[in-house]
């Protein structure tokens, strides 16, 4: 039943989500796992913005080329990405 079951959710082993709503805008997250609760994940995030990066980074996937502009591999010249903010790795380095 296991096998089966965590085909369902093999790209993050996820079953159900629960988000606790504070009053100060924050909440807290249960992300269950089809293993057990030994492998489920709990924590507080700050806002609705953190609520929603929690979801995207236990249940979902990256988009096309997203990891790799996260680890600074982006192809953008290191000086361009510093100025805008955006990390920059030893892929960006021109003659890297």
């Amino acid at each position: 039943m296991a096998e089966g079951h965590a085909g369902k959710h093999a790209h993050h082993g996820f079953t159900d989500t629960h988000v606790k709503h504070h009053a100060d805008g924050s909440a807290t997250m249960h992300h269950v796992h089809h293993e057990g609760p030994h492998k489920d994940v709990h924590h507080a995030v700050a806002d609705h913005d953190g609520m929603m990066d929690s979801m995207m980074e236990h249940t979902g996937s990256p988009n096309p080329g997203e990891a790799e502009a996260d680890a600074g591999q982006h192809g953008i010249p290191a000086p361009a990405a510093a100025a805008a903010g955006i990390p920059a790795g030893p892929a960006a380095t021109p003659g890297a």
